[in-house]
């Protein structure tokens, strides 16, 4: 009798195993439906217009179920774009609360509580949730901090995270926004010293050398601002509309207009109409009227553009002093035109403006703004 006690107690613990197993499994099942009884009704409150009702009963039940964490994130989304954004930041907040949460789930979701409060205008808690993620060595928060830092014109914040953290940048657009930052600083505090520390950024950006030389142009230290501007429109010659009359004008206090004709030269491939006009005018001072003539007609013949046209209607109204009154007047009307044309626009959003922009009013990216090019350009 013994014996057979001793066989059967493997049997009666491996039974008690089974049993336990299965207790467990029915219990996480019950559990299960329990969610999705829920989750059901909450649905069927959508369904049935209760809009007010089926949403809080599956925020409700968020509380008791981390597992639909991408489902409960797709619908504090849609509160958001909805323009609900208390629903949105409880969602996220609850979220956040979870402790079975893993690192990256955190980190989602405390970027998209940024973006809740940052369109409730709460900024400040934008801010803290967002230091903590750059801080946590997350990227994604780079360019919505960047954004915010240009939104409320901290300039000081946005240089001192990025002295801080340089290593999580990369882009481009993050490079340029410092370097505006930079500049908005120095300018803010009369210090242009500041400027150059954008010079020595990953990517180069276009303000820090236009401001540089704005400031020596302006103090008529005109060998600097000839090595700021030439720089710069070596680089990008996009925007030599900005400056390039006042570059020719440094030239030319130095006696170095020479030098400046070179320059013109050089840039003649990749420069727009306005690099052009200044090649003709550089052959006019040097009397080479024929080829100036010759070049300007052939440009316009590959490349029709309305500036360039209304140059030769006053290049032609001074050759010919019998149609000078007539070409005059139809370059009034050229001109007329081109002045109703926006001089700007963004090469990221298409926002056009009659004047530079180095932060887009619409899209919100740095140095985007540049002056137009085509029939209507320069």
């Amino acid at each position: 009798m013994i014996e057979l006690l001793f066989l059967l107690l493997p049997v009666a613990a491996g039974y008690g195993w089974i049993m336990g197993k299965n207790s467990a499994k029915n219990q996480a099942h019950q559990l299960n439906r329990q969610i999705t009884s829920e989750y059901s009704k909450g649905l069927k409150f959508l369904l049935d217009r209760e809009e007010d009702q089926g949403l809080e009963h599956l925020i409700n039940l968020l509380e008791v179920s981390a597992d639909s964490v991408e489902h409960y994130s797709t619908l504090a989304t849609m509160f958001r774009r909805r323009g609900e954004l208390d629903r949105a930041i409880k969602i996220h907040e609850l979220l956040l609360k979870h402790p079975s949460l893993n690192e990256q789930q955190a980190a989602t979701s405390r970027l998209e509580l940024a973006e809740d409060y940052i369109m409730a205008g709460l900024l400040d808690s934008a801010e803290e949730h967002l230091v903590w993620l750059v801080k946590a060595g997350h990227v994604e928060a780079l360019d919505p901090i960047i954004t915010l830092y240009s939104q409320t014109r901290e300039w000081e914040k946005g240089i001192n995270m990025f002295e801080a953290h340089s290593e999580l940048f990369s882009k481009e657009q993050q490079f340029k926004a410092i370097a505006n930052f930079y500049c908005e600083s120095a300018l803010s505090d009369n210090t242009p010293q500041l400027m150059r520390k954008a010079i020595s950024l990953n990517y180069k950006a276009v303000r820090p050398l236009y401001e540089l030389g704005l400031v020596a142009y302006a103090k008529e230290d005109y060998v600097k601002a000839i090595y700021y501007w030439r720089e710069l429109v070596s680089q990008f010659t996009l925007f030599a509309p900005l400056f390039i009359d006042e570059l020719a004008h440094s030239y030319k206090q130095l006696n170095l207009t020479h030098q400046f004709h070179e320059l013109v030269s050089d840039l003649l491939e990749k420069g727009g109409v306005l690099i052009k006009i200044k090649h003709c005018q550089a052959l006019l001072e040097q009397g080479h009227t024929k080829q100036a003539f010759e070049f300007l007609t052939d440009s316009l013949k590959r490349q029709p553009t309305i500036r360039g046209f209304s140059f030769l209607l006053q290049l032609m109204g001074d050759q010919n002093k019998n149609t000078k009154e007539v070409l005059d007047e139809i370059d009034k009307l050229v001109t007329s035109y081109i002045a109703t044309k926006p001089d700007f626009q963004c090469q990221h959003c298409g926002f056009t403006s009659y004047t530079i922009y180095w932060n887009c009013p619409s899209c919100k990216h740095w140095e985007t703004i540049v002056p137009s090019r085509g029939l209507d350009g320069f």
